[in-house]
């Protein structure tokens, strides 16, 4: 069976005070909410790259929660989107890709002509438990196709899918999906946003990922939520939605979730070994940290996932 990772669920989060000064001194905008009142003005928010935007919110009602969010505009010039790759030896529903963690994806990625410089996390992967920075080979959950190139097939979930022509639309994709005019594309378990409305859901509360796509089909929404820590207790799958609609989504998906929730960019004006900077707090061994029993500050963790999805720029 697949991995549904515990994580799709409620509201927003609050980064510690210590977060939130490093946030600010790295120049990133930090805006706090008590709910998602209307629909987040971008025009606050910090550009990465051309045509990518990025926020950090916290919320404090009915929970801390942290929530970061990027929008990618699809109009803007040589923008494109990447996925994991088949890895060696492929074999379909068996062994389809190498485990990688969202920073190794993007690092991976800047050796090659298609530098990606912002990603999250994807699908979920079998088997599971797995060593969760161990670089294992897995099965994907659902739709992935890298350079048009089939890698897992659709089964039955949401898929976020790039055409040949650079469209972009959501779907829920099968075996029996035509894969002709896609170029990329990458599944989640489930539709959390769907035509403007929001499903309801349990109440169990996770650290999130979500992807969303703009009425216009114009922005793609990218979004995590902290879980499992002080500062963020996590979220529902309806919160999920209710965020991703608020930023701008019409339609979105609840990610694979709980420690694979990573959100990354490569920032070009730190040191090089520094570049490659996690936009979020990560709980990648899946462990909730509990300030009583701890010893140490909590401390962000990486978790190598079965697919991934990235930004990049073409060269013309």
């Amino acid at each position: 069976m697949f991995r549904f990772s515990r994580f799709s669920r409620c509201c927003l989060v609050v980064h510690g005070a210590r977060a939130a000064l490093l946030l600010v001194f790295s120049g990133l905008l930090l805006s706090r909410s008590s709910a998602q009142e209307g629909t987040y003005d971008w025009s606050k928010s910090k550009a990465l790259y051309p045509g990518i935007l990025y926020t950090h919110v916290e919320s404090t009602s009915p929970q801390k929660t942290v929530i970061n969010c990027m929008r990618v505009d699809v109009q803007t010039p040589r923008i494109r989107f990447d996925t994991t790759r088949r890895c060696l030896d492929w074999m379909e529903g068996k062994e389809e890709t190498r485990r990688r963690t969202v920073r190794d994806f993007i690092r991976q990625s800047q050796r090659t002509d298609k530098k990606i410089v912002a990603a999250i996390n994807g699908d979920g992967f079998s088997p599971w438990p797995a060593p969760y920075q161990k670089e294992t080979l897995t099965d994907v959950g659902g739709l992935l196709v890298s350079n048009g190139t089939i890698v897992s097939r659709g089964r039955g979930t949401p898929s976020f899918i790039v055409t040949k022509s650079g469209e972009v639309r959501i779907e829920k994709t099968s075996p029996d999906t035509d894969l002709t005019d896609i170029e990329t594309a990458v599944s989640g378990f489930g539709l959390c946003l769907i035509d403007g409305q929001v499903p309801a859901s349990g109440s169990d509360l996770a650290p999130r990922t979500g992807l969303g796509l703009s009425a216009d089909r114009r922005y793609v929404i990218m979004m995590t939520i902290d879980g499992r820590q002080p500062a963020s207790v996590g979220a529902t799958t309806q919160s999920v939605g209710e965020w991703l609609e608020h930023f701008g989504a019409h339609t979105g998906i609840n990610m694979d979730g709980g420690g694979s929730t990573t959100m990354v960019w490569w920032d070009p004006k730190t040191p090089e070994r520094a570049k490659c900077r996690l936009l979020n707090s990560p709980v990648g061994n899946g462990v909730t940290y509990d300030p009583q029993k701890a010893k140490a500050p909590f401390h962000p963790t990486e978790r190598a996932n079965g697919s991934n999805l990235g930004v990049y720029f073409t060269k013309k």
